[in-house]
């Protein structure tokens, strides 16, 4: 009995410490005192820590412009927002990466910002061959892009992380969609003539909250290079020297201007190729919405 005991004994001794090795073979933690150093793997952490903090700046800045355009609205495509952000504050301070620009297309200029004819011009026209590739200025987010729209035809605006947007319209090809995230360089269409357009060119725009800026203020065609770093647009620019509408009246104003109304006009045609609003051409003409106008009758301005 006593012999069967011992036995017992000497069995569950020798088990009890089979089990505890196991444990300890399956639970000890890896000896980490000599690591192996991989390259490769280091590079890797330092590139995913780049993006993240590339990422976090992107997030933060548009946190910023979207606190200023309210929303990203991908069906207009202007958002007038510049009347409600200027009435609490003088200006708005546009900062650009240098390293982070690339000029859409390369031609000469065909027609510049300004009134052309009788109607304003809120873009720079720049010369192309239809098929040519058609790139995104700075890096931003496509907001809107649209083959149909009257005037522009196939057009695409993108909005930057710096608060502006660019506008690239008579396109013959799109080939992005709405919330497409791209870096500066990326193309984003093919060059045509679609809309109102004479012939193929890139009409070309750059607005902030829908404000059309002259691009020419900001980019050195010539050069294919940024004039400046930072760009102030204050509440002035936005509602004299960018409102190209208000330029015209008052420059008509200042030489005490006349109109001499010829056959087939209207008081809203005459309105529009002059650039005064209507509701001011009749005050000051004592006209009403329904009077005849003669061809040879003079309207002031």
């Amino acid at each position: 009995m006593k012999k069967l005991l011992y036995i017992l004994i000497i069995v569950f001794t020798y088990a009890y410490n089979f089990a505890q090795s196991a444990d300890e073979e399956i639970y000890f933690p890896a000896d980490t005192s000599k690591k192996a150093f991989h390259p490769s793997r280091e590079l890797i952490t330092s590139e995913l820590s780049a993006d993240t903090d590339e990422e976090s700046d992107d997030s933060e800045a548009q946190n910023e412009i979207a606190e200023l355009y309210g929303d990203f609205n991908t069906t207009a495509i202007h958002q007038f927002k510049y009347k409600e952000v200027f009435q609490n504050r003088d200006s708005i301070l546009i900062s650009f990466e240098k390293d982070k620009f690339v000029l859409p297309v390369i031609g000469k200029i065909n027609s510049h910002y300004g009134w052309r004819r009788y109607r304003p011009h809120y873009g720079t026209d720049i010369d192309l061959e239809k098929g040519d590739s058609v790139r995104v200025a700075f890096d931003g987010v496509v907001r809107y892009a649209n083959k149909k729209v009257k005037g522009y035809g196939q057009v695409i605006v993108i909005r930057h992380f710096n608060g502006l947007e660019t506008v690239y319209a008579h396109l013959s090809k799109i080939f992005v969609s709405p919330n497409d995230t791209l870096k500066a360089g990326t193309v984003i269409g093919l060059g045509g003539s679609t809309g109102r357009s004479t012939g193929p060119h890139l009409h070309f725009e750059v607005r902030c909250l829908g404000i059309s800026i002259n691009s020419e203020d900001i980019i050195d065609y010539e050069n294919g290079t940024l004039k400046k770093q930072n760009f102030l647009l204050t509440k002035k620019d936005a509602e004299e020297t960018y409102n190209l509408r208000f330029k015209k009246y008052h420059s008509l104003a200042k030489n005490k201007s006349i109109y001499i109304v010829k056959k087939g006009d209207t008081l809203s045609k005459i309105a529009r190729k002059t650039g005064i609003p209507l509701s001011y051409l009749m005050k000051k003409n004592k006209l009403k919405k329904t009077t005849i106008l003669k061809p040879g009758r003079k309207l002031y301005l």
